[in-house]
């Protein structure tokens, strides 16, 4: 007699994963945010360009809204790992609201400028500052290690889908109401995420006790991301990604405008179009994940995903955009969730924050690239700007692969310590003195 066959073995470590009711409210506060993230990306960006008309302006709404997570990513991880995790978000939810609130209301009253817009991406960019330190680490304490991959694929799922939705509303909003509905839509949103947050019952940090200054806990992050090289090559890419692909989001409304000639509502369905494709990716990986992929998939989608943002600077009609920015979408959800599974994988819990934080620096330096990039179109036009950032970040990866070859055969994703080096090695020892100067 033949046992009928139970179910596959992926679904029913996400049934596990979604059963868990710490993963889900973190599960919708990531939602929330993320809607917010993209409806703003795009809302503020067109309305930054409609009323100054300058492409430099637009990129500095960019670096506003990243700079904080260069400058204090790693202070807000090493504070992470010493205090309750879901006070520090409910207190950043609860200030990010209160903020676009009060956004609102000037938008309303006709008196916001743009120096408003700058001072409310500021405060935004340290909430989601917040987001890998935090909340990305709370994931990873409360699901077991073997569901963490398909946790944060689900998590990253939802986040890249909610670019379909965010984009969109983003762009009804601007051509029907104004400014006004995006921020206080946010501040219904970012209330209802600090008022989820403060209603979990989520495991505290290991401490010990002892006094240490958050200096000291940074440069323990730091020791241990420098002598292991996988964290390394993960980082690095981390900041290819950041400064030569991430930045031609400044650039989309532009673009959009100038050469595809379209309004916001179709740069929303253009920006959505890629979040579609990214959420499907972003399932693939939370239904197939397995570690001996881990870093293969990270590698080949970032390399993807520049190379449809090189095609996406000399496409001259909006159809064609269209279903580029589809393929794109798949590798962008690559690198952004296999990002957190292989960093939270390899990093033991009491260090997560610590090593989240240097991983949010590093993010942080996509402001950095927005001023260049921001000035380069000023000068030569926003597609001759992407298209140099592009191909810029498709060299930057293939030296990568030069320098770190045992990156892609990695076939175990574990702490340092518990790390199988039979199995085809870590990465080389070489490529980390490298990647570290």
């Amino acid at each position: 007699m033949t046992l009928p066959a139970g179910p596959p073995r992926n679904v029913s470590r996400t049934r596990l994963v979604i059963a868990n009711p710490s993963f889900r409210r973190l599960w919708a506060i990531g939602s929330a945010s993320s809607t917010m993230r993209w409806l703003e990306t795009v809302a503020l960006g067109v309305f930054v360009f409609n009323l100054t008309d300058s492409p430099f302006a637009v990129a500095l709404t960019f670096f506003f809204r990243m700079i904080p997570m260069l400058l204090f990513g790693a202070f807000i991880g090493a504070f992470a790992d010493r205090v309750s995790r879901k006070h520090v978000l409910a207190v950043a939810f609860t200030v990010l609201a209160s903020t676009y609130a009060v956004l609102g209301l000037a938008a309303l009253m006709d008196v916001i400028d743009v120096w408003h817009v700058y001072a409310g991406a500021v405060v935004a960019g340290l909430v989601w500052a917040t987001d890998f330190p935090v909340r990305r680490a709370m994931i990873g304490d409360v699901l077991p290690r073997e569901q963490v991959g398909t946790g944060l694929g689900l998590d990253m799922a939802t986040s890249n889908f909610a670019r379909v939705p965010g984009p969109l509303l983003a762009g009804i909003f601007l051509t029907t109401i104004g400014v006004e509905a995006v921020y206080f839509l946010g501040s219904v949103l970012f209330f209802t995420a600090a008022a989820v947050a403060i209603s979990m019952d989520s495991p505290s940090p290991e401490y010990s006790g002892e006094r240490v200054s958050p200096m000291r806990n940074i440069i323990e992050g730091l020791r241990y991301v420098r002598k292991d090289s996988l964290i390394v090559t993960v980082l690095a890419v981390t900041v290819i990604m950041n400064m030569f692909a991430f930045p031609y989001q400044a650039m989309a409304p532009v673009i959009a405008r100038d050469t595809l000639h379209v309004n916001a509502l179709l740069l929303g369905v253009l920006v959505s179009v890629e979040g579609l494709g990214a959420t499907l990716g972003a399932l693939w990986v939370a239904l197939k994940s397995n570690q001996s992929h881990y870093t293969r998939v990270y590698f080949w989608g970032s390399v993807l995903f520049l190379v449809v943002i090189l095609g996406f600077s000399r496409v001259p009609w909006y159809g064609l955009a269209l279903p580029l920015m589809f393929v794109g979408g798949f590798g962008m959800a690559a690198f952004g969730t296999m990002q957190s599974i292989i960093i939270i994988s390899a990093t033991p819990s009491r260090i997560r924050g610590r090593v989240l934080g240097v991983l949010a620096v590093t993010i942080g330096t996509g402001p950095l690239a927005a001023l260049y990039v921001g000035a380069i179109a000023q000068a030569l036009g926003a597609q001759i700007a992407v298209m140099m950032i592009a191909i810029g970040g498709i060299a930057l990866m293939a030296l990568v692969a030069v320098l770190s070859p045992s990156f892609l055969r990695l076939r175990s994703v574990e702490p340092l310590g518990e790390r199988n080096g039979a199995v085809t090695g870590s990465v080389d020892s070489a490529s980390t003195t490298v990647l570290n100067r």
